[in-house]
């Protein structure tokens, strides 16, 4: 219960004791004034009608008496008057029911009202006539009492409304500030650091403000803080300083977690090595040589970027780069290298190479058999090859495997487009387990396949041409439709997790059908779901990403980010995205059993995430020996071929 209310309660409690108290002190008050005064009035009636009636008593005129005795009962003041007369021993008398009007029966009923008799002597001279005997009426007491309560209660009614109007709206005053720490509070534990620029002048409540603002401004300074030595050490570890791409060591980490995937496709992997750089060094400075190096780099992100989300690029040595692209066909990757040479010839007319030989390329297509080691022996015969062609020479291998990419690409379009309509989709789950428990399940991510006349291809073959077709929505509506068939169906114990590609969140309609979608959900189907996007996709999107989490969040499902890591960023996306959960990329899970210092890194991230309330789950878990090390490091989760192969739904 909220404090307001506590308070409210308190008030109105009080205030109701007030008017107990009060309505208690005027009934009594009022019933003793209203009996005093009825004995009062009974006592001097029957006093005045003794007199009056003394001198027909003594001439026997009793309808005389008679009358004068109608005439007193007449004022309705009493319930009953005699009158004795001793001489006949006979009574002359009037008694009138009791009833009482205008008083409801249950205050009849609660109210005891006792009704005084008063006597007086009727005598002439020295003879004692008779008694007169006059009962009071209780009716116009409990009238008059009946009267005063009701007006009384109605009076504190109104005033007592009046008050807690007030005093609500004043209340209310005061508890702003309040409800904006509150506010705050609930902000700082969703990892959102604001501050309050309203300092209320109540000294109590000003003192709470600013001690809030103090904790938000040191919690926001401790994140920036362990965020940038998370931020320094992968740059100290893995990137090299002048061309602003991953290092050797980078390269090596991601290859290594890449190759041993199983659901890899067709590969490209490229080297780029750069002419005359030595040269360049030596007879221009240095700063020449960075230049080209940075314009090189520049050109090989710039060339990739469509495929950023799965596209490893590095500097190997002083002029040899490497790119590894995933989901490519020879097509695309011959055109990639061409459009790559093309540009680093283009650096000659502002005269950035030593001389109009720029570079050799060599490139390799890869099926899903081929390790590390023979991919880069591949690579580099096609690197020797071409520079074998002579200056700028360009060659790219097709080692002739992986048939099944060799399917054309209005074959692959006419492929998704059935299964789009057919929802010609399998689906399978991988389990994400508890690290210190791994009996215990945290959710279950969901995998999909395209079927078609028989054949079955992951999501590697067909997820980067939705992209290039433009259906990367159409293909997420399907899956998260199915899903949410299954979990309807089903009724699964942990939730389903959901991975949206870059391609569907950018586009408004996605966004809207979606938010749709989920509105038409129970709670309990919401509650088995989860959505997961990559950092990757985050870092080129991240306003888009922002306006999927906040419909995400609108309907209480939980949220995720995917191969967390992998990108050289800054980590303040954290904040504005707040997910429930990372994913940490598996090259850090294997960097987590290596050396003493990439362990440390690892660490440090971990300690980052959990700063910020965001669960860690580790992928790429493959050995018993990782799953040791892991539980030495701040992670909730683990996902792997050791915990879980997928299988079917």
């Amino acid at each position: 219960m909220t404090l307001f209310k506590q308070l409210m309660i308190t008030i109105i409690a009080i205030f109701s004791l007030m008017l107990i108290v009060v309505m208690g002190i005027n009934f009594n008050t009022t019933k003793v004034y209203l009996v005093n005064q009825l004995e009062l009035t009974t006592q001097d009636s029957a006093t005045s009608l003794s007199m009056s009636i003394s001198d027909f008593m003594g001439e026997q005129d009793y309808v005389s008496v008679d009358s004068n005795v109608q005439a007193v009962f007449d004022s309705g003041y009493f319930s009953a008057v005699k009158v004795h007369i001793y001489e006949t021993d006979t009574y002359i008398k009037r008694v009138n029911s009791n009833q009482v009007v205008g008083v409801p029966e249950w205050f009849l009923n609660l109210v005891e009202f006792d009704e005084p008799v008063a006597s007086a002597v009727i005598s002439n001279g020295w003879n004692e006539l008779g008694q007169v005997y006059v009962t009071g009426s209780a009716g116009y007491g409990y009238y008059q009492l009946w009267l005063a309560t009701r007006d009384l209660v109605i009076s504190f009614v109104i005033i007592g409304s009046l008050s807690l109007l007030i005093g609500t709206v004043a209340l209310r005053q005061l508890f702003k500030p309040l409800a904006a720490v509150e506010a705050q509070a609930e902000a700082i534990q969703q990892r959102n650091f604001v501050k309050m620029d309203y300092v209320p002048k109540t000294r109590e409540l000003r003192s709470v403000v600013l001690s809030m603002n103090r904790m938000a401004e040191k919690l926001e300074k401790e994140f920036a803080a362990e965020a940038e030595t998370a931020q320094w050490l992968q740059a100290k570890a893995f990137k090299d300083p002048v061309s602003g791409l991953g290092n050797r060591n980078f390269y090596e980490s991601q290859a290594t977690a890449h190759f041993v995937e199983s659901d890899r496709t067709m590969d490209g992997l490229i080297l780029i090595s750069l002419f005359d750089l030595a040269k360049l060094n030596n007879e221009r400075g240095y700063e020449a040589a960075d230049t080209f190096i940075k314009q090189a780099a520049e050109i090989l992100t710039e060339h990739v970027k469509w495929s950023i989300s799965s596209t490893i690029v590095a500097r190997m040595s002083g002029a040899d780069f490497v790119i590894l692209m995933s989901h490519i066909d020879l097509e695309r990757l011959e055109t990639t290298v061409a459009n790559i040479m093309e540009s680093l010839k283009e650096l000659v007319a502002i005269r950035v190479p030593y001389s109009e030989s720029v570079a050799n390329i060599g490139a390799v297509l890869l099926d899903s058999t081929a390790d590390k080691s023979k991919a880069m022996a591949e690579a580099d015969a096609a690197l020797r090859a071409a520079k074998a062609i002579g200056s700028n020479g360009v060659k790219v291998f097709d080692i002739d495997t992986g048939q099944h990419m060799a399917i054309g690409r209005i074959e692959w379009k006419k492929m998704l487009d059935f299964a789009i309509e057919h929802k010609s989709f399998r689906l399978r789950k991988q389990r994400v387990t508890e690290l210190s428990n791994q009996e215990h399940i945290l959710q279950k991510e969901v995998f999909a396949s395209l079927e078609y006349q028989g054949q079955q291809y992951h999501a590697g073959y067909f997820i980067g041409l939705a992209e290039q077709f433009d259906l990367g929505d159409k293909v997420d509506q399907v899956i998260i439709n199915m899903v949410i068939d299954y979990v309807a169906l089903h009724r699964p114990q942990v939730p389903l997790v959901i991975n949206l590609s870059a391609s569907a969140y950018i586009k408004p309609a996605f966004v809207s059908w979606l938010d749709s979608r989920l509105k038409e959900l129970s709670k309990e189907i919401k509650e088995k779901m989860s959505f997961e996007v990559s950092e990757q996709s985050v870092l080129s999107t991240e306003d888009h990403a922002f306006l999927l989490v906040q419909v995400i969040k609108k309907h209480n499902v939980t949220f995720g980010i995917d191969n967390v890591g992998k990108q050289f960023s800054a980590f303040q996306y954290l904040q504005k995205l707040m997910p429930d959960y990372v994913k940490v990329d598996p090259s850090y899970t294997k960097l987590a059993v290596g050396k003493q210092s990439e362990s440390f890194f690892m660490h440090t991230l971990c300690k980052m995430f959990n700063s910020l309330n965001i669960q860690v789950i580790a992928t790429g878990v493959e050995s018993s020996k990782q799953l040791e090390i892991l539980q030495r490091f701040d992670i909730y989760g683990a996902q792997g071929f050791i915990l879980g192969r997928a299988e079917d739904m």
